[in-house]
């Protein structure tokens, strides 16, 4: 008898959790009005794209968003030729936060992947571009999340 009430009450308690992802068709009670960026090009685009997807234009708060961002690839290990072996891509992108005319948060995010060198210099390349792209949402994201919790 204890464990058919111990098999209910543990289903019950699973059948009451739910997963949500956090940052998917979440509706931001801001927009972004002006996004500025220096810095490398292709991390700039990757994040204005996913900010600018991710939010709805003149619903909510208006701020501005001022950022730079910058790449480093360092060789993390080489072999006894002195040929890289392994690679470390690090993204750092500060940001400012605007409200009016009033900075209302700064921040630093960096990000970062390694991995191990590819003969073929061409599929280096385009990995070396999936990892930056990937990392640049991450950072977008995470500029999400940093805006919602102070807007609470």
């Amino acid at each position: 008898m204890s464990k058919l009430i111990k098999l209910i009450l543990v289903s019950c308690i699973l059948i009451g959790c739910t997963y949500e992802p956090i940052l998917l068709n979440k509706n931001y009670d801001f927009f972004f009005s002006e996004i500025n960026y220096n810095g490398d090009i292709k991390i700039n685009e990757t994040v204005k794209e996913t900010l600018s997807e991710k939010t709805n234009f003149g619903k909510g708060n208006e701020l501005k968003l001022y950022f730079s961002s910058k790449k480093n690839k360092q060789n993390i290990s080489s072999n006894r030729q002195g040929d890289a072996t392994i690679f470390k891509i690090s993204i750092i992108i500060n940001y400012n936060l605007i409200k009016g005319d009033e900075i209302i948060f700064k921040n630093e995010i960096t990000k970062q992947s390694t991995y191990n060198n590819i003969k073929d210099k061409f599929e280096l390349l385009r990995y070396e571009e999936n990892i930056i792209k990937s990392l640049s949402q991450k950072s977008a994201d995470e500029i999400l999340m940093s805006i919602t919790s102070i807007q609470k």
